[in-house]
């Protein structure tokens, strides 16, 4: 709960800095923007550890080797960039490029999931 403040307070005080700035230097706030952005980056990926060993622990397990795992990252991190690569392009006004960043990553993630759909239908392939 603590930690949840903490990124509540950095999203507050970031979205104050930026809106106060905005009218004189659209571009300072656009930085302030992305630095408030990086510093809850760096608060939020304490969180991940928890959840990557579960998901670890869990895979081995269930006998899965960590090949199969990796498309699972790949694209649990490329949909997490793609929202806030996105969210900032449309804060700086960007939305079509915005929209093709959305994109992109949507593609990029099923091309990361590949290997873990070809294994599915190996898995199809062996029992029939």
């Amino acid at each position: 709960m603590e930690d949840w403040l903490r990124l509540f307070g950095l999203a507050m005080v970031t979205a104050i800095l930026a809106l106060t700035v905005r009218r004189q230097s659209p571009e300072l706030a656009l930085l302030i923007a992305l630095g408030g952005c990086v510093l809850a980056a760096c608060l939020v990926l304490g969180w991940v550890r928890p959840v990557i060993d579960l998901l670890v622990r869990l895979g081995e397990t269930a006998g899965l080797e960590a090949a199969l795992l990796a498309p699972l990252w790949k694209v649990l991190a490329l949909g997490l960039l793609t929202q806030t690569a996105s969210a900032v392009c449309q804060d700086a006004g960007q939305s079509a490029l915005a929209k093709l960043l959305e994109l992109g990553g949507g593609l990029l993630c099923l091309v990361a999931a590949l290997p873990l759909l070809e294994a599915v239908l190996d898995l199809l392939e062996d029992l029939l």
